[in-house]
C-alpha cells in the first residue's frame, strides 16, 4: 500500500493498523469540538498525540521510524 493511500484512509476517519517487525500499531484519528482533529499514533509502548496529519506521517513512533520511512517494509495494513 502506498503512503498516500494510508494518509487518505486516516483523513477519512478510519483507524489504520500497521504490522511492522511482527508487532501491530497504527494511527487512530479523533475529533473533539475543543481541539479539532487529532491523531493517536501507537506502536508497542509508544503512544503519542499529534494535531496534524502530516505530523502523524512523519512522527518516528515505529521503532524510531516514521510511516513515511517504513511504508515499503510494512508486513500488513488493515483498517
Amino acid at each position: 500500500m502506498e503512503i498516500f493511500e494510508i494518509k487518505k484512509l486516516i483523513k477519512e476517519g478510519l483507524t489504520v493498523h500497521i504490522k511492522y517487525n511482527g508487532e501491530w500499531g497504527g494511527v487512530d484519528p479523533y475529533y473533539e469540538k475543543k481541539t479539532g482533529n487529532f491523531y493517536e499514533c501507537f506502536y508497542k509502548e509508544v503512544n503519542t498525540i499529534v494535531y496534524d496529519i502530516d505530523d502523524a506521517m512523519n512522527l518516528p513512533f515505529v521503532d524510531g521510524k516514521s510511516l513515511n520511512e517504513i511504508v515499503g517494509e510494512l508486513e500488513d495494513v488493515d483498517w
